[in-house]
């Protein structure tokens, strides 16, 4: 059984803000949608089978939607920093919080790494929808955090220190899709998570969260397998 290492803690400080202005920089990114909101939980996630890879794992509460599984991938298999370090530092910002360290919380399940200086702070996220299939082949769903940016602003980190209008944010939810990843064969129908199973479209900004915000008896979406070969 391989022992867990200790999580990473992160601070605010000038490396962090460098960091922080190439989040959502890389290329081929797609978006799905910007969502405000308030941090519900921070979870820590590790490799398996003697990876060293490290991923913050969020749940987002966006008025009564909510998403989780939002999985920020920044060590990768090696326990080198990824491209995702840069993004955990624009959340730092976003949600003005300049020291957020991991602790041990007691759980039904056991104990887990949480990161709660996190939790209850207000962040802008922007979310792709990936489509993938399931281990039984049915069709499935997950979001993945694509870019940070300063809820009511709509600035990411780049453009408040550069002292530029906000324009990233919504030039990607006009021109970003979804992202499908499901193999060959697979099945046809897709659990979106916000009511009964739908057909996967591919409506490029529209945004899925958005349209069920004021839903009743919506339900999150299942939690993907773990993938820490995630490029940020």
């Amino acid at each position: 059984m391989n022992q867990q290492p200790t999580p990473m803690g992160f601070v605010w400080n000038a490396e962090a803000a460098e960091l922080a202005k190439t989040a959502g920089s890389a290329g081929g990114i797609s978006e799905t949608g910007a969502y405000e909101g308030v941090i519900a939980s921070a979870v820590y996630q590790f490799g398996k089978e003697g990876s060293q890879s490290q991923a913050l794992e969020l749940s987002l509460d966006s008025n009564g939607a909510k998403a989780n599984y939002l999985r920020i991938n920044y060590c990768g298999k090696d326990g080198a920093p990824t491209f995702g370090l840069g993004l955990v530092s624009s959340l730092l910002w976003a949600c003005q919080v300049k020291d957020a360290q991991p602790m041990q919380q007691q759980t039904p399940e056991g104990i887990v790494w949480t990161n709660p200086a996190l939790v209850g702070k207000k962040v802008g996220l922007m979310l792709q929808k990936v489509l993938y299939t399931k281990n039984d082949g049915s069709d499935g769903y997950k979001f993945e955090v694509r870019h940070v940016f300063q809820p009511g602003t709509r600035k990411t980190y780049s453009e408040h220190a550069a002292n530029e209008p906000a324009k990233v944010i919504d030039h990607l939810c006009e021109t970003m899709k979804d992202k499908d990843e499901r193999q060959q064969g697979g099945g046809t129908q897709m659990n979106r998570g916000w009511g009964q199973p739908q057909q996967p479209t591919h409506t490029g900004n529209v945004s899925r969260l958005a349209q069920n915000a004021g839903g009743n008896g919506a339900q999150q979406q299942s939690e993907p397998a773990w993938d820490d070969d995630i490029p940020f």
